[in-house]
């Protein structure tokens, strides 16, 4: 199995699955901003992450860990029972969606734009939203995780869509920062960033 990557993107979330459901694999860092790349992404639109398994190809990051997930079943990660599946789907859907937007759009601005490029009115916009979606979290005492007591796939989406909004420098209450440091503190993350960042 192969994974195509590049450091600090979304091909984390990947190799964080693969890590998690303990499934060997092989890296290759793609020349993502280079204008005369040695290494390209077969993904349609040049981007990562891109896994090749045998004769299988995908490409986008859900694709590629409910690939993972239902070829590598883990029942406490991603499991079989309709119910606890359909709220980690649901946790899922909002990381993609509500929570990730603005703040992957933020990030954009304060990151990969350059400074004389940028816009404040839309930096201002985007941190407004990003802080109103962070504020809607609510984490139930005395659960560990966000869909339950098991670390689950929706863990990873959620608590390193939340890592962004940190790096952004959004507001987040004691409860989130906890949570996002006990995902990011997991081995399987750590021995994901390492190989990501390579």
């Amino acid at each position: 199995m192969k994974i195509y990557t590049f450091p600090k993107s979304r091909s984390l979330r990947v190799l964080w699955t693969l890590e998690e459901l303990g499934v060997s694999y092989d890296t290759i860092k793609v020349d993502l901003l280079n204008d005369s790349p040695n290494v390209i992404s077969p993904h349609s639109r040049g981007k990562v992450p891109f896994m090749v398994d045998g004769d299988i190809s995908i490409e986008e990051t859900l694709a590629i860990c409910l690939y993972l997930c239902e070829k590598h079943p883990e029942e406490s990660f991603y499991p079989a029972d309709l119910k606890e599946k359909s709220n980690i789907n649901s946790w899922i859907s909002f990381a993609l969606t509500e929570l990730e937007s603005p703040i992957w759009n933020l990030l954009k601005q304060r990151v990969f734009i350059p400074e004389e490029k940028r816009s404040l009115e839309l930096v201002n916009y985007f941190r407004n939203e990003s802080e109103k979606v962070v504020n809607q979290l609510k984490f139930d005492k005395g659960i560990e995780w966000i869909a339950g007591n098991n670390f689950t796939l929706a863990d990873i989406f959620m608590s390193h869509t939340l890592l962004w909004a940190k790096l952004c420098d959004i507001s987040i209450s004691p409860a989130i920062n906890d949570y996002i440091n006990r995902a990011t503190n997991r081995a399987s993350y750590l021995k994901a960033q390492e190989k990501n960042n390579q």
